[in-house]
């Protein structure tokens, strides 16, 4: 769509075609920003992922590869069909080549619309590729208003997660799951630690298809504060099974609909978790190729992460009892108040 007089008229249709419930999403890319992983960044943002603020847990972010895979297992997952940017007069060459691969990796319909003078690389792009133009707002409007795709109505509703960010100082915690639910003693005695509500879960394996209201609050976080696929199906694998990190690395990448648990146990993924297992089977099949038969491959970095990302959903260890794995006391953090800790990735 070629808008050359920056008529405001095509940016408000290409904002008001973001509708992600039908498949569609629109990328107003950072001003600025010429990273070549800094579009991947809007991308992910556009899908309602936020990228983490640790350290530990942002490390594969600048890494421009692993960022466009990302995103690339997330379209796919979610089912993504048409993706629209604005202002892509002002993005930069390598951004071009990394929006085309991603359409033909993931056959998305792709509009770019520019508000001035054609770039030089998406000239030489168009002079290859089969595309339509659109000059007139009422093209425009046509381009960006055709039909998508209808939810099913099985699917859990993704776009609905808001997981604000960052978290709430005050918002409720949640205890890992384990094999048996929490009685009401322990989740008081935790709510005491935390100084917060402890909200909570069903026992780890008994989670049922549809989430009840504690979990779609975890789930919404779940969605929205984990930008990394293999990151976030690790964490609610973890909540789901209660099996420790190390365990779910053996996962095979088969199906999504189940996840082995203990002793060769299969647990049936809620709808919840479904995408977040999709998402990370495929980017999986992007990143680790030789290595796609494991479904939770994590680094000694990624593993940080996913603890990381424990913390930022709100996800601790129970502050007494026993795991599934081990029947020892789950540890406690040293600092000041006594917090329960995050739960530990390895």
């Amino acid at each position: 769509m070629h808008d050359p007089h920056d008529d405001h008229a095509f940016m408000a249709a290409a904002l008001a075609a973001h509708t992600p419930a039908l498949g569609r999403i629109t990328v107003h890319p950072t001003p600025v920003a010429s990273a070549p992983a800094a579009l991947a960044h809007d991308l992910l943002r556009s899908m309602g992922k936020h990228l983490p603020l640790a350290e530990t847990g942002a490390f594969w972010s600048g890494n421009t590869e692993t960022a466009w895979r990302a995103v690339a297992a997330w379209i796919s997952a979610l089912r993504i069909g048409h993706v629209v940017v604005t202002r892509t007069h002002r993005i930069s060459p390598r951004h071009f080549e990394y929006i085309l691969a991603l359409r033909e990796l993931t056959g998305i319909r792709l509009t770019l619309l520019c508000h001035g003078p054609l770039p030089t690389a998406l000239t030489d792009a168009l002079a290859v590729l089969p595309h339509e133009e659109a000059h007139t707002l009422a093209a425009a409007r046509r381009t960006v208003g055709a039909p998508a795709s209808h939810p099913s109505a099985s699917r859990f509703a993704w776009w609905e997660a808001d997981g604000q960010f960052p978290p709430h100082p005050d918002e409720p915690h949640f205890l890992l799951p384990t094999r048996r639910a929490p009685g009401r003693g322990k989740i008081e005695t935790a709510a005491r630690r935390l100084g917060r509500r402890v909200l909570p879960l069903p026992a780890a394996g008994c989670f049922p298809s549809e989430p009840d209201e504690p979990t779609t609050i975890l789930t919404h976080r779940l969605h929205a504060r984990i930008a990394h696929p293999i990151h976030a199906a690790a964490l609610a694998a973890r909540i789901v099974t209660g099996c420790p990190a190390p365990q779910l690395q053996q996962t095979p990448a088969v199906r999504a609909a189940t996840i082995r648990a203990s002793r060769g146990r299969e647990v049936q993924t809620p709808s919840w978790a479904l995408d977040l297992i999709d998402a990370a089977r495929r980017f999986g099949q992007l990143e680790w190729p030789a290595h796609s038969d494991r479904l939770l491959r994590l680094t000694p970095w990624g593993q940080a992460a996913v603890t990381e990302a424990a913390h930022a959903c709100g996800v601790i260890e129970s502050p007494a009892g026993t795991t599934p794995s081990s029947r020892r006391p789950a540890a406690a953090h040293r600092s000041t108040g006594g917090t329960p800790a995050p739960i530990r990735a390895v």
